[in-house]
């Protein structure tokens, strides 16, 4: 047992419901985010009616404010809106968003009327422990970031480049795959240290969402990692990633982990490019101290589509399908799975 006040943690994947009805929405996951003191996920796009979608965006979706009656059911205690979704229907569709978040007692942090908004945090008390949560997100179209006078996102750009690979001459290798270089803009990743630093003044605990890497694909980028660990290095206590749609590495930076990306948790629109894998999600658990994250562990699922998503008991094929990829994606990273006393424990490096 931690010395000194602690509370329980559970974090959730990205959460886009289109259904009918909010009720029984995370089916048996409700009662696992209800017994957490702290309860997050990352709300994918607008629960709103308002509204315009915006010209040029190839793939969008949004669900009606009745939904959110899902999520105030499942006892979440803050939401994460930073996301490259929350403004398919333009600012006004946002703004109803956070308005019908407000109604239901939903605390949110990544979005608002303006940058200073969307880059405010919520910071909550459970069992003598303050805990802050951020959000921002490095996928961002056209008109997504927030500005000093714009509502929006709350925005951690990324640049790529490509360049070729040493000893694989282009003119000699016509077609040969490039190397992808990616980095977060020097500024975007000051203005997230200043304001994690700040954060950590105020609070015990300090938990970041990032929605980063790359759509389909579980590779772990640069800026991720520079991102990630910045954040940490800032005073964050644990780093949590979504929207590549498939699991992906965990690792852990100075004794704290950076979660890649968890998966879908609930996505209604089942995209044509996507497959099977982006079925697979997990809920991570922890316990949180003064001295940060302790005792982590997974709880895998299957993320629903058009119905609630499932928790998957030990014996599940799936469910050893996760924990297999799980440890497959983090162990270059020397973190492992294993069970242990009926959970999925997350292993840091020795």
């Amino acid at each position: 047992m931690p010395n000194g006040p602690s509370c329980s943690l559970l974090i959730g994947g990205d959460i886009a419901p289109m259904r009918e009805s909010g009720k029984g929405l995370l089916g048996a996951a409700a009662p696992l985010f209800k017994a957490a003191d702290v309860a997050t996920a990352n709300l994918e796009h607008a629960l709103a009616r308002s509204g315009k979608l915006m010209k040029g965006k190839p793939f969008f979706h949004r669900g009606h404010p009745e939904l959110a009656e899902g999520l105030a059911e499942a006892g979440f205690d803050v939401l994460t809106v930073a996301n490259n979704h929350m403004l398919d229907w333009g600012e006004e569709s946002l703004l109803e968003t956070l308005q019908v978040l407000r109604k239901h007692n939903l605390p949110f942090t990544g979005a608002g009327r303006n940058l200073a908004e969307a880059a405010a945090p919520v910071v909550i008390e459970r069992k003598g422990l303050k805990i802050g949560v951020l959000a921002y997100s490095s996928t961002l179209p056209m008109g997504f970031p927030a500005g000093e006078d714009a509502a929006g996102v709350n925005p951690l750009r990324a640049a790529t480049a490509y360049r070729p690979l040493p000893g694989r001459d282009p003119n000699e290798y016509p077609g040969v795959a490039p190397e992808i270089v990616t980095w977060a803009i020097p500024e975007d990743l000051e203005r997230m240290r200043d304001d994690i630093w700040a954060l950590k003044r105020k609070a015990d605990v300090v938990l970041v969402n990032m929605h980063w890497g790359t759509s389909m694909t579980p590779r772990v980028n640069g800026f991720q990692r520079e991102a990630g660990r910045a954040a940490i290095e800032a005073g964050a206590d644990a780093v949590f990633g979504g929207h590549q749609h498939v699991l992906s590495a965990i690792e852990f930076h100075k004794g704290k982990p950076i979660l890649h990306c968890t998966g879908n948790l609930i996505f209604d629109k089942f995209e044509p490019f996507f497959t099977g894998e982006t079925l697979k999600t997990f809920l991570f658990g922890a316990t949180l101290t003064k001295e940060g994250v302790k005792d982590p562990y997974a709880v895998p699922c299957k993320c629903g589509v058009g119905e609630p998503c499932q928790v998957l008991p030990p014996g599940d094929s799936l469910e050893g399908e996760i924990v297999r990829q799980l440890n497959d994606l983090s162990a270059p990273y020397g973190v492992r799975l294993e069970r242990r006393g009926g959970r999925v424990a997350v292993l840091p490096p020795a």
